[in-house]
């Protein structure tokens, strides 16, 4: 059963892809787009659901490791990338910009988000990719809504 709940964190292969967080972004990318033709609560549904899952997921995979935040865990992104695009609708445009403000905002982790990353277990994996989606959601929504 671990590894395969490692497996479901890493998205299988890809996250030993060279840049495994854009990669993970990108996998998440179709399902951003597919919760965007939900109303909100469906989005807020899903999102909660599949926070918890992840949550499960990464702390038994996180016994694979021997740092508190492996690369190679990429579900974290995915989270982060549909807070992002919660309540956004699709356009070309602001997906290619969100997913930039995204990968911006939990590469250098700004404004506290790198204080977050220290929580300690699947709780710190999750959160700072979650505030980056955040904070991303924030300016796609002060620029195109």
């Amino acid at each position: 059963m671990d590894k395969i709940l490692k497996s479901i964190a890493t998205l299988g292969f890809i996250g030993y892809f060279p840049a495994p967080g854009t990669m993970g972004t990108l996998v998440a990318l179709p399902c951003a787009y597919g919760l965007s033709c939900m109303g909100l609560y469906e989005q807020v549904a899903i999102i909660a659901t599949l926070f918890c899952i992840s949550y499960f997921v990464i702390q038994v995979a996180l016994k694979n490791f021997h740092v508190s935040d492996p690369s190679q865990i990429i579900l974290d992104e995915v989270i982060g990338t549909l807070v992002t695009f919660y309540g956004i609708v699709y356009s070309p445009t602001v997906f290619f910009i969100g997913f930039v403000l995204f990968r911006l905002f939990d590469i250098f982790k700004p404004f506290g988000i790198r204080y977050l990353e220290k929580v300690p277990g699947s709780l710190g994996v999750l959160i700072d990719d979650i505030a980056a989606g955040i904070c991303a959601n924030l300016l796609l929504r002060y620029f195109f809504l």
